[in-house]
């Protein structure tokens, strides 16, 4: 059992945790995409040597953490179609070779928003998402994994926004509060 699977935490410490109220699927779905499109907007801003800018506190180079932040819808949807565990956890952490600019990287998350509009589309939208699948955080269903999913890449969205920072760059159109009303994300930038 992980940490993460709150339920399971609060049935093993015994008591009765109720969950908040998730935001509805075509809501998270509009979300992620303006997340994405978001990231995808930051990449293109790094300045020339930047995506290998790493903080010396964190072994991760600016790169891999934005190829990972724009991989994560893969996941997702490769979890739905094929019925995959989600353990996204040590997967798409590193970028592969043949993404080395912010343009390459920029396209692999267009790639990413199309891939999951492309879903919506077709199947999200009239899907009630209520199928579980086992993940890292447990079993969820997928509405559950749809919202840690969204809230996953915000979260790392933020992170890409605080490198821009640090490369001395002002993030276009940073994420607001709005962006990320609903979402049960962490306070910290780091957690």
């Amino acid at each position: 059992m992980s940490g993460g699977d709150l339920r399971a935490v609060a049935r093993i410490a015994g008591f009765v945790w109720d969950p908040p109220e998730m935001l509805p699927p075509e809501t998270l779905y509009r979300k992620w995409d303006w997340i994405l499109e978001s990231c995808v907007r930051y990449v293109r801003q790094v300045p020339p040597g930047g995506l290998e800018y790493e903080p010396p506190d964190r072994p991760r180079t600016l790169r891999n953490l934005a190829f990972h932040a724009l991989s994560i819808a893969r996941a997702f949807l490769r979890a739905y179609d094929e019925g995959v565990p989600t353990a996204w956890r040590g997967i798409m952490d590193l970028a592969p070779d043949d993404i080395q600019t912010n343009e390459e990287l920029a396209a692999y998350g267009e790639e990413s928003r199309r891939m999951l509009a492309e879903w919506w589309r077709d199947a999200g939208s009239q899907d009630p998402l209520d199928r579980v699948i086992e993940t890292y955080q447990g079993a969820q269903t997928l509405h559950e994994a749809l919202e840690r999913q969204t809230w996953h890449t915000a979260q790392h969205t933020r992170q890409v926004m605080m490198f821009l920072g640090w490369l001395e760059t002002t993030p276009d159109r940073p994420l607001s509060d709005d962006d990320l009303a609903g979402l049960p994300m962490p306070k910290g930038w780091w957690d």
